[in-house]
């Protein structure tokens, strides 16, 4: 099983960033998007699982979320990896007024690192994923694209719980299915 830990999004914010790809998608450059029901916050990556890691797992997730609160969120920045001279991955960033992405984040990677997962050494940018870039064809209207949508004036959504999803291949297309849900209850 291929987990990982993330930020489920309401479909209102799934519909404002259908609303960004397809604007961007006007530059035709050679990205491929991400479809409606894929995109969400990617807290922890866990990599490939025995079934039987998943009791621990939910263990750790449950006691995390029992001591989150929940937040608000929006949506701020399209930006791209590794930086917009070279794109490889277009995304939008999400921030909380309080850093509690950043907190949560720390928190499952410490916890999880007690179960033998890899500490994450890269610095945590609470992001979506839009699109990943195939080709080299029309950057630089990809790129002026990108500049028009940098800064997003998004109305909030709640942040109110973590997910665990796993991700399947099958047939070229990725499907995702939730697991399990562990709701914010410190308040």
């Amino acid at each position: 099983m291929r987990l990982f830990v993330a930020i489920d999004l309401p479909d209102s914010v799934k519909e404002r960033l259908e609303e960004i790809i397809t604007e961007l998608r006007t530059c035709r450059a050679d990205v491929r998007w991400v479809h409606f029901d894929l995109m969400h916050v990617t807290l922890k990556f866990l990599g490939n699982i025995e079934p039987q890691e998943l009791v621990a797992i939910d263990g750790v997730l449950s006691r995390i979320a029992a001591n989150t609160q929940p937040a608000q969120g929006r949506l701020h920045n399209v930006g791209s990896f590794p930086h917009l001279r070279r794109p490889r991955v277009l995304w939008i960033g999400v921030e909380t007024y309080n850093g509690m992405l950043a907190a949560l984040h720390a928190d499952l990677d410490a916890a999880l690192a007690k179960l033998g997962f890899s500490k994450e050494i890269r610095r945590f940018q609470p992001h979506i994923t839009l699109g990943r870039i195939r080709g080299n064809r029309r950057l630089s209207a990809l790129r002026e694209a990108v500049e028009k949508q940098s800064v997003h004036k998004a109305e909030s959504f709640k942040i109110e719980h973590l997910t665990l999803f796993e991700s399947r291949q099958r047939h070229g297309s990725t499907r995702y299915t939730a697991l399990s849900t562990h709701s914010f209850e410190a308040r």
